[in-house]
């Protein structure tokens, strides 16, 4: 499904879809320095948030071009806004210079949406596998690969910068809990251990739980999103997952006690 909400016919459509968003990427990438997107609402930011050296705040298309506000109060103690398209998709572009384009994509090959940024991101989160920091919740490791605009080339020492709510829906803005940064290994592998993030409001609705991401490479343009899992009963009123970004939670143990996995892969353009 495109931005638009349409579902994609064929390969050769879907083709057409990675090579509009690479395109798309590419030019706000050289912009991505210049141009800031707002975060609407009342939101308390963190220093650095919404400035150019936090990437600006992100924007999904069709949440306003000109970086209209979105959403009330939330659980957090303020509102979680909506950037705008322009300003969110060079955030995403710019966050972190990526230089290389791909012109022929893998025929099939969906290079991974685009999604806000939000008004909760902090630069400088710790590099570690383990998020929890002793948080209570359900035990989640979340693990995949990045690629390369191909969708199969692995990008070794790729950088994935990921934030989350606690299980009660609030975010740390004051130091880095559950908040961190790993990096890829030689086969383009990632993984780190967090729990299930919780819901929060966003005006009158509940957000679906998420998982924020930023990743970068020198090979891709760097990419904002969220990852989202199935099932959740709030995907009907937020205005900003993408069916793309939705993967499977599935069931596990190990030594220490049950857990839950999720895979999802990156592909960047």
């Amino acid at each position: 499904m495109d931005e638009a909400g349409v579902m994609p016919k064929s390969i050769s459509d879907e083709a057409s879809m990675s090579e509009l968003r690479i395109r798309r990427r590419a030019a706000l990438g050289a912009l991505g320095t210049a141009m800031i997107g707002g975060c609407g609402g009342a939101e308390q930011n963190k220093p650095g948030v919404g400035s150019p050296s936090s990437g600006g705040a992100g924007g999904s298309a069709g949440a306003g071009s000109s970086g209209a506000p979105s959403g009330g109060g939330s659980s957090n103690g303020g509102a979680s806004g909506a950037a705008g398209s322009t300003g969110g998709a060079a955030g995403s572009a710019g966050a972190a210079g990526g230089s290389s384009m791909c012109t022929q994509p893998t025929p099939g090959c969906i290079v991974t949406d685009d999604n806000i940024l939000g008004p909760f991101y902090s630069a400088g989160a710790p590099e570690r596998a383990d998020l929890r920091d002793g948080q209570a919740g359900q035990r989640l490791v979340v693990s995949g690969r990045v690629y390369g605009c191909d969708c199969q080339t692995p990008l070794p020492n790729a950088v994935v910068d990921v934030w989350q709510a606690n299980a009660a829906g609030a975010y740390d803005n004051v130091g880095y809990v559950l908040r961190g940064i790993v990096r890829t290994d030689a086969t383009g592998r990632y993984e780190f251990t967090t729990i299930l993030p919780g819901f929060y409001l966003n005006g009158a609705d509940y957000r679906p739980r998420h998982i924020h991401f930023k990743v970068s490479h020198p090979q891709g343009v760097a990419l904002t999103t969220q990852l989202y899992f199935e099932g959740d009963p709030n995907f009907g009123t937020d205005p900003f997952w993408k069916p793309g970004l939705i993967k499977k939670l599935t069931q596990d143990n190990d030594a220490e006690g049950a857990l839950m996995r999720c895979e999802f892969d990156v592909v960047l353009a």
